[in-house]
Order: structure tokens, then C-alpha cells, then sequence
């Protein structure tokens, strides 16, 4: 049973988080407060990833809660506050949320992505239909791929008549402190350049009307996981059944290291969390490196799109 009053305290500042937390709060609201009251804590930034809640059940993340409401807790807090706990090592990211903020695990069907609701995009003045998006950004140092490979991959687009286009956020949205989206690419002068110029609608919209999506796992592909749109994603530290929802008949194919230590964050069992350097030491982590474009490449060409 749940209480007359709830709050759901979204108490992350990570995209893939937030997303993945919608289809349990939905699931939450539909079944369980249709005669009783609730809110939810969120930074205002993150609002529009949760369309089905009405603008006046928000509420602060960091307000003081009505002591009439009981607490559920996207992350577990520590020491009282909003410091959290990140997802557990062998966890989907889904039943994370479950737990958090239901107190159960839904079958994996339910808890497919909440799709965002479409935005209007005349704005950018270009049809997206003939193209393929690229994230060029990254949060943490060892989930990324290296520039050099993401000119091979958008140099391969193009050479097949698709347009390339570059999203992603850099530095930091204004509930971040040290954890900023960097790029290290660089423009190669074709194709269309649209990072740090997108809302999560906006960007959503435009990755629901492309052919595909490349990128590596982080909260932009968490984005592409709410459309039907192609995904080509990396994934270095964390397994992709950890974190790949349930998308339909949509396709998602994960490209992984082939070396002894990959999956590190889901397999050492290590207490970090903010992989500010690799577990080996290694400047550039050795499954940064295997994140080839020749990889990408074959993964696009096998879903037909060109």
C-alpha cells in the first residue's frame, strides 16, 4: 500500500537516471493515485523528461517535504541528504528505480521508456529524415569514444550520401558542480553541427526522425532509447543488459570491448563510482581504445540504412 500523500524524490542530477526512473513513476501515478496525492522532487531542469506529470505536482528536489507526505527515494540518500548511491553493480538501471521508488521490480515490458512528447524543430531548417546522429559529448573519461574514430564513423556517413549530425551538451547544467560534459571533437567541417543547441525535446524529436544513432553509453543515449530510432551504442564499463530497456521491435546493437577487464563497473564489485581515471591507471583505458569506428561502421551498415 502505498501512502495518502508521496513524494518521489528524483534526487539525481544523471540523465540516464531520470529516464529510466519515468516508466516506474508512470506506473506508479496510473495505479496508484488515482484517489490519492503526490509530488514529485526533480531539479527544474529535468521537468520535460517526465511529460506526464502535471506542471503543478513538481516540486523542488531540494525543497523541505510537507511532513504529511511520505519519501520514496530515486537513490538512496547518505548521511541524510541528497548524496546517492549510484546503480548497483549487477542491477538493470530499471529495477534500480523499482526498488527506489516502488518497492518492487515491474516486468521488463512495463518499464520500456517513456517516449517525449514531439517538439516543433522548423527552427534548425532541415529535413533529419536522411540522417544519422552522432553524440560527440561525455560525461565520464572512460565512456567515450575517441574523436579520432568519431570523424572516421561521420567521414563514413557522409561518404554514403547520409548527413551527420553532432549533438551533445558541454560544461555543466546549473544543478552540476564537477560533474561537466566535455567533447574532445572537433567540427570536421560537413554535416550539421548542433551541440549545445538542443533542448531534451528538441533533441528527442530530432532522434526520433533520424536513420540511426551512434554513440556510447550516457544520458543522451538514454534519450534515443525513448524513440524507435536505430542505436548503435558503446559500452566499456557497465554490460549493455544492464542497460538497454526494453525498446519493442526497435534495434539496439551494443559494441563492447573484447578484453579481460572489461565491465569493470559491473564486475569488479569496486566502491567508485565517478570514473575519473581507469582502474588500471591506464591514461586512456584500454576499452576506450577498442571503441573503433571500424566497429560502428559494420554495425551501421548492418541495419540497411544506407
Amino acid at each position: 500500500m502505498f501512502a495518502n500523500k508521496t513524494v518521489y524524490c528524483l534526487n539525481s542530477a544523471a540523465v540516464g537516471d531520470l529516464i529510466a526512473s519515468a516508466p516506474i513513476l508512470k506506473h506508479a501515478i496510473q495505479t496508484y493515485h488515482t484517489k490519492t496525492d503526490y509530488r514529485v522532487g526533480i531539479y527544474p531542469d529535468f521537468k520535460e523528461l517526465f511529460p506526464f506529470v502535471p506542471n503543478d505536482k513538481f516540486i523542488d528536489v531540494l525543497a523541505h517535504y510537507d511532513k504529511d507526505y511520505s519519501v520514496r527515494y530515486l537513490n538512496i540518500p547518505s548521511k541524510g541528504d541528497n548524496v546517492c548511491k549510484l546503480t548497483p553493480s549487477r542491477m538493470k538501471l530499471t529495477h534500480y528505480a523499482c526498488i527506489g521508488l516502488m518497492a518492487k521490480i515491474l516486468s521488463d515490458f512495463e518499464l520500456e521508456y517513456v517516449p517525449l512528447e514531439p517538439i516543433d524543430i522548423s527552427r534548425y531548417n532541415f529535413d533529419f529524415s536522411n540522417s544519422v546522429v552522432i553524440i560527440t559529448t561525455y560525461r565520464d573519461k572512460q565512456r567515450t569514444i575517441l574523436p579520432e574514430e568519431l570523424k572516421k564513423i561521420a567521414e563514413y556517413v557522409y561518404s554514403k550520401g547520409l548527413t551527420p549530425v553532432y549533438v551533445g551538451k558541454t560544461g555543466a547544467m546549473s544543478i552540476w558542480k564537477n560533474n561537466l560534459a566535455i567533447s574532445d571533437f572537433e567540427y570536421p567541417g560537413f554535416g550539421l553541427d548542433l551541440r549545445d543547441n538542443t533542448s531534451f525535446r528538441e533533441l528527442a524529436t530530432i532522434m526520433s526522425k533520424t536513420k540511426a544513432i551512434v554513440g556510447i553509453d550516457g544520458g543522451p543515449i538514454h534519450l534515443a532509447f525513448t524513440t524507435k530510432t536505430p542505436i548503435v551504442c558503446g559500452f566499456t564499463t557497465i554490460r549493455p543488459e544492464l542497460r538497454i530497456p526494453y525498446r519493442g521491435i526497435a534495434k539496439t546493437i551494443p559494441i563492447v570491448p573484447e578484453i579481460l577487464c572489461n565491465f569493470c563497473e559491473s564486475d569488479w564489485n569496486l566502491n567508485f563510482w565517478n570514473f575519473a581515471e581507469c582502474p588500471r591507471k591506464m591514461e586512456i583505458a584500454e576499452c576506450v581504445t577498442t571503441m573503433t569506428a571500424k566497429k560502428f561502421i559494420a554495425a551501421l551498415e548492418s541495419l540497411k540504412i544506407f
